[in-house]
Order: structure tokens, then sequence, then C-alpha cells
């Protein structure tokens, strides 16, 4: 059974859920898997199917529903990607539901010419990248207030 075993590692990130509770502490990324290739991303767990995120502070595991959660924040240095700043860059101003509002980047370069801020929020995905300094914070899309260019 060991041969079975996924190899992963560790990332700090900070969540902020929908009744304002702020969790802190690390998740867990696959190293290799069968479709990686190369370590596995937040964003990529944040937009797949499953609703629970395992979270690990204090030495407890909390699994934390996706559903009630508002932002996931984390270095930029472990999830950055160069192909998250392809395209148009715009800066904007994002306003949760709950929580700060962020002044952010992002860069729109999808299909059919689309480079709008309206474009990089219309996609169909659970959760959207924005860049802040040295930081890349995940917006859950339906938690967002509103956002200003």
């Amino acid at each position: 059974m060991d041969d079975q075993r996924i190899m992963v590692e560790t990332c700090q990130v900070e969540l902020v859920m929908v009744n304002g509770l702020r969790i802190s502490g690390e998740t867990f990324l696959q190293l290799q898997g069968v479709y990686l290739t190369g370590p596995q991303r937040v964003g990529e767990i944040l937009n797949d199917e499953e609703i629970f995120l395992p979270v690990r502070s204090s030495n407890q595991v909390q699994l934390v529903n996706l559903e009630q959660v508002v932002s996931v924040s984390l270095s930029a240095e472990l999830e950055f990607d160069p192909l998250m700043a392809l395209g148009e860059e715009h800066q904007v101003r994002v306003e949760p539901v709950v929580g700060d509002t962020a002044e952010a980047r992002i860069f729109v370069n999808l299909p059919g010419n689309k480079s709008r801020v309206k474009d990089f929020l219309n996609q169909k995905k659970r959760f959207l990248p924005f860049l802040q300094g040295g930081r890349v914070i995940y917006f859950a899309r339906k938690r967002i207030l509103r956002v200003t260019d």
C-alpha cells in the first residue's frame, strides 16, 4: 500500500470566510500526479470539483467548505505562474462581501480576443486570481460585491 501514497507538501494560506472568520494555516499540495506537469497549485485545488479544503493549524486539520470562503491569500513566490501575467494588465479595486477591499492587478487574455475586466470576472471558475504585491489572492467569484477598474 505504501506505493499508493501521494507525495505532498504544505503551503501557508489565509482564508476569509463569509461570517468574517479568518483562518490561517497550511493546506496540502500534491507534488506529482497523473495530470500534473509540476507541483499542484492552490488555484487548481480551489477550482476543482471538491468542496472541502483541508487546512492544518495548531496541530489539527479543519475541513473548510469552499462554498463559504470569500478569499484565499498566499505568497506569490509559491503560487505565481508566468501564465498569470499574460494578457492585458488591469489595475482593479475588489470589494468582497466580507473582508478588506483589495487594490490588485489582473491580466486578461481569453479566447476570442476578450481582454476586458468584465470578461475576466465572467469566467466559469469558482475562484479568480488577483495579484497584490508579493501575494496572490483568490476571490470567490460569487463573493465579489463590486470591482472597479
